[in-house]
């Protein structure tokens, strides 16, 4: 599993501490060596949002669009208590952008942080492929 916090550098150092040019070229390197390689990103409303996770999906669909990517939906703990959980509609819209990029082993994670009524579960249901939670 490789986790990748955020596209931007900027948000990437914030989160880590650290920047993220060389995390970003692992997956080519994962693959090339032959390993099994599954990509993890956070939704986090108001700092890794959609067009974060698009890029991050781009960027691994250039190296092979089989690569699997899970979505985890953020909820907060400890120092990040000031950021919220992501809503179905948030959650559902990253998968759509996601998917767009031609990337074809998407998952969503954290399902039971994100799907908080029956309205939620039939809005995934309606909204996304079979499989994908």
């Amino acid at each position: 599993w490789l986790d990748i916090k955020a596209y931007d550098d900027d948000k990437h150092k914030w989160l880590t501490g650290c920047s993220n040019k060389r995390i970003l070229k692992l997956p080519e390197e994962i693959i090339k060596r032959d390993f099994t390689l599954e990509v993890l990103s956070l939704y986090i409303p108001g700092l890794v949002e959609s067009d974060d996770l698009e890029n991050i999906a781009l960027s691994l669909s250039s190296v092979d669009t089989s690569i699997p990517f899970t979505i985890l939906a953020f909820f907060p703990e400890y120092r990040m208590k000031a950021y919220q959980s992501p809503s179905a509609k948030e959650m559902v819209e990253a998968y759509e952008q996601v998917k767009a990029t031609g990337l074809n082993n998407i998952r969503l994670g954290n399902v039971g942080v994100f799907v908080r009524s029956k309205e939620d579960q039939k809005y995934l249901m309606d909204n996304v492929d079979e499989g994908v939670y």
